[in-house]
């Protein structure tokens, strides 16, 4: 091959990759991000690059329709109140994640939640069994708070009993999150828990369930796992998260195979980060698209990705109308 041949495909793979960056900002229009860490999260000493009111003007200047705000600790009803009172032409949604901090299993403070516009029930993550079985978050949250040193696998929440029946406290949850038409996130329980737990929703009318982050060291699940997950009807997510640098845990071919495993039908794409070393949440959602287009999906199947999937979960309208 001549030197002038390997200049001319380096010049088409260059533009070839422009091409990509200019179409993934095209296809951050309109889209939903549903797991979102902002700041404050656990403490204030740990910063992301942008706080709030920033993050949300970044993402509306990038044409997205609206996020979903996550927290560890603390539901986010108050701080996407405010943030939506200062920044117009996005919207913050809020959800509750059901650690220790909030009772756990409380349909109580789903409720309250649910009053106050939360639209996410996020399932356990480091008050989890599974979690600080695995040593996932839990092994890091006492980097952070010098109280959860020590977090025993046997004092985690589970969301099945012993024979593997979705416990009556969690069945309470799933009817007050039925009752308000909320989404359920799986957070870091265990993919036996999340099958059991996307099967029993579906008694209570509950179509909107995400399987999230399978390929995160919290849940592990196998792929036959994740296909139990879809033949359910659960969203399958994947995370920027773990193709990130520093935090690198899977390979863009492991997130093609689980593409491959639920179809751009059901599958989503999220952030779910906050370190100060990474770039703002719609930069890394924009990234995430263009790392998927060079590796050959369609922007038809993107579109499904970022936008209507997120959407249908939170029982919106693409447009953003609620359902």
């Amino acid at each position: 091959m001549t030197s002038d041949t390997n200049q001319r495909n380096v010049a088409a793979r260059v533009a070839s990759m422009a091409s990509y960056g200019d179409t993934a900002d095209e296809l951050l229009r309109g889209a939903i991000d549903i797991h979102h860490h902002g700041h404050p999260e656990i403490t204030f000493d740990l910063k992301t690059r942008h706080e709030d009111v920033e993050e949300f003007k970044l993402a509306r200047d990038a044409g997205m329709a609206a996020i979903v705000l996550k927290s560890h600790i603390f539901p986010t009803v108050g701080r996407a109140y405010h943030i939506n009172r200062q920044v117009r032409g996005i919207e913050a949604i809020p959800s509750i994640t059901l650690n220790p901090v909030v009772g756990g299993f409380n349909p109580i403070a789903i409720e309250a939640a649910a009053r106050q516009g939360a639209r996410v029930v996020f399932m356990p993550t480091w008050g989890a069994a599974h979690d600080r079985e695995r040593g996932g978050f839990s092994a890091q949250l006492g980097n952070f708070l010098k109280t959860a040193k020590v977090l025993p696998p046997e004092e985690g929440l589970r969301v099945t009993d012993a024979a593997g029946n979705v416990k009556p406290e969690v069945n309470e949850c799933l009817a007050t999150a039925a009752e308000f038409g909320m989404a359920i996130g799986t957070a870091h329980i265990s993919p036996r828990e999340s099958i059991a737990l996307a099967a029993k929703a579906k008694d209570y009318g509950i179509n909107s369930v995400f399987f999230q982050h399978p390929d995160s060291r919290s849940v592990a699940a196998t792929r036959e796992e994740t296909r139990e997950m879809v033949k359910l009807g659960a969203m399958i997510e994947l995370c920027a998260l773990g193709l990130l640098p520093l935090t690198q845990r899977i390979t863009v071919r492991d997130l093609l195979q689980m593409l491959d495993d639920a179809s751009a039908d059901q599958a989503v794409l999220t952030t779910d980060y906050f370190f100060d070393w990474a770039p703002s949440g719609p930069e890394t959602l924009r990234m995430l698209i263009s790392v998927l287009m060079s590796s050959g999906v369609s922007r038809a199947e993107i579109t499904k990705m970022v936008r209507d999937n997120p959407a249908r979960l939170l029982g919106r309208s693409a447009s953003g109308d609620a359902g």
